[in-house]
């Protein structure tokens, strides 16, 4: 059976009059309690405790209006006690809910009193709580539903007057009243407390703030402020590069951690990671990395991408070890990757002042721009000792595939040469085709010669980045004056073997002596021509570079001794002093005589450098 009752005009009987006057007692205890309520929920509670007293029913349950759906609010039995937590997991007005849809059109009660039998309630939700008959009541305010107070007794039948209808209608209106401003209430002490919570916030972060730029102006590195963000957060912090490389890493001591906790490539390419820092921009800096089990990634990441100068610097994490990330630690992360940010970008444009004026400085000691005393005075600051024998190496080169920048060459040339002779970058400077590179010789006995091993090394690494096209190692020079003079040696080398096309190995000044006074004078044709014409006869008969010709070869290079021939080709003595008898029969000259061997090394250097 179902009814929908309004109020019943005319004059209202006593029994009515008598009913009203309990509501408003109702309400007069509503209020008083009202005002010490610690909050909605409680109020809520009182509300449908006093409805169900005047109803003398057991069960109530409040739902309030949350946009366009009716959701759980709080509830009460006197059997069970507060029951607001189960009210609170559930939604009234949802589909196959058409008892609950029925009292939001009409905004009058409606009462169920057979609800088993009755087709419009929620059948599996009226199962759970084992209704029998029910009553919906609408809080209606200023002509709209904000709320539905449902009344029952549990498992039990209850027989509902007219007169309670009404009643609980009028009792609804009353309360929608005081649930209207108890809602408005919370909502300013909710905007009240968020006020208070972001002052705090914005206190909290501004201490953070003066606290890391007044550390990063009294000299602290990197290093020092990701630890004092691992203080402030109390959860450790870790600085990456772009690539995910660990630049530096705190954690409070109490953790006891010995590496840091690490976003591993495993990790990175899940596609849920993968998403999260695609979607990475200078608008939305920050995102968490959530625990992801099925690749051993156990510890949530609160993860800021840094920008410098517009463009990505690698990635700050707070990591979430003992205490639960919070919004705090996502504002702590963006103000420590905005402060490092600008700490990194210091430091390189630092590194950049000093490459330029240790460049210039090397500029300066190629030319001898400068007199000798200034260049020793200044030497040291740049790590570069003039009293120290050094050598110069200069690298005539390309564009590569890649077409470097001029400064781009520079870079990859010193990285190079410090990662083949170990240590620091060597000071460099890049010139229009070329890049020069001061060595310090240190303990290399061997001097250019032993150098030239390691250089060819660093010409074979730089391919096909940067396009090598001559290297030459100048004589050592022990004095400021050297220098100048050991470059335009280098240039005139490099001259010389762009003439002839030379573009293998790596020569030193030393070994080109005499070939070189021969350059100079100008004659190329007729050095090939002599070059030629001295190695002719063997040529002419062994028809290319045979046994004969290469035994001539080894023999100059070895200085005339035949022993160190012999150990260079593997062969007994024997077969080198007979090769070089038909050498001597074929040309008619003494290979061990020494103008014959100056000649020959000439021809060779000449023929080497011509590519024959």
């Amino acid at each position: 059976m179902t009814s929908s009752v309004a109020h019943p005009s005319g004059v209202a009987s006593a029994r009515t009059r008598s009913r009203e006057r309990e509501v408003i007692a109702a309400f007069a205890e509503i209020t008083t309690e009202a005002i010490t309520a610690p909050g909605l929920e409680d109020l809520l509670q009182l509300i449908g405790r006093q409805l169900c007293r005047l109803l003398a029913v057991h069960r109530c349950s409040v739902y309030l209006r949350r946009g366009d759906r009716f959701t759980g609010a709080a509830g009460h039995c006197e059997i069970e006690g507060d029951i607001s937590a189960a009210v609170q997991a559930q939604e009234a007005g949802i589909a196959g809910d058409a008892f609950s849809q029925e009292v939001i059109a009409t905004r009058r009660p409606v009462l169920i009193s057979d609800v088993p039998a009755d087709p419009r309630p929620h059948r599996r939700t009226m199962e759970h709580w084992r209704v029998r008959a029910m009553l919906g009541v609408p809080l209606v305010f200023d002509g709209d539903v904000i709320g539905l107070i449902f009344v029952d007794n549990v498992e039990e039948e209850h027989t509902y007057s007219d007169d309670d209808v009404g009643l609980a209608e009028l009792f609804g209106r009353l309360a929608a009243i005081f649930i209207r401003q108890a809602v408005l209430n919370s909502r300013l002490a909710a905007k009240a407390a968020e006020v208070v919570r972001q002052k705090n916030v914005l206190g909290y972060l501004a201490t953070v703030h003066h606290k890391l730029t007044d550390a990063v102006l009294e000299g602290a590195d990197i290093g020092a402020v990701v630890t004092m963000l691992s203080e402030l957060a109390a959860k450790p912090v870790v600085l990456y590069d772009d690539a995910f490389g660990v630049l530096a890493w705190a954690a409070p001591a109490a953790l006891r951690m010995t590496e840091p906790p690490v976003l591993d490539r495993r990790t990175r390419e899940h596609p849920a990671v993968r998403t999260a820092l695609t979607a990475l921009s200078a608008s939305r800096p920050s995102t968490v990395v959530p625990m992801l089990p099925a690749v051993g990634f156990g510890r949530r990441h609160q993860l800021t991408r840094l920008t410098i100068e517009g463009r990505p610097g690698g990635y700050l994490a707070v990591v979430e070890v003992g205490r639960g990330l919070s919004d705090l630690d996502a504002k702590l992360a963006e103000s420590g990757a905005t402060v490092l940010a600008l700490q990194i970008l210091s430091e390189r444009r630092q590194i950049e002042a000093e490459g330029q004026a240790r460049d210039d400085f090397l500029s300066d000691l190629l030319r001898s721009t400068r007199d000798e005393a200034q260049l020793l005075r200044r030497g040291p600051q740049f790590g570069i000792d003039l009293s120290e024998p050094h050598v110069i190496v200069r690298l005539a080169v390309g564009g590569g595939v890649s077409q470097l920048s001029a400064s781009a060459g520079r870079g990859l040339v010193v990285r190079r040469f410090a990662a083949v002779l170990g240590g620091a970058e060597p000071p460099a400077v890049g010139l229009p085709g070329a890049v020069v590179v001061l060595v310090r010789l240190g303990g290399r006995a061997g001097g250019p010669a032993e150098l030239r091993d390691h250089v060819a090394e660093v010409v074979a690494s730089l391919g096909p980045q940067l396009d090598v096209r001559t290297a030459v190692v100048s004589r050592v020079c022990r004095a400021a004056a050297d220098f100048p003079r050991a470059h335009r040696e280098l240039r005139e080398v490099e001259e010389l073997a762009a003439s002839f096309g030379w573009r293998e190995g790596v020569r030193t000044v030393d070994e080109l002596g005499l070939f070189r006074v021969v350059m100079n004078s100008g004659q190329v044709k007729e050095a090939l021509r002599f070059a030629h014409d001295l190695v002719a006869p063997v040529r002419a008969h062994e028809a290319g570079d045979g046994p004969l010709l290469t035994t001539w070869r080894a023999f100059v290079a070895a200085e005339g001794k035949v022993q160190a021939t012999a150990r260079t080709l593997d062969v007994h003595e024997n077969t080198v002093r007979y090769r070089l008898g038909r050498v001597r029969e074929l040309t008619g000259t003494d290979p061990a005589d020494l103008d014959v061997l100056l000649s020959a090394r000439l021809a060779f250097q000449v023929l080497d450098l011509a590519g024959w």
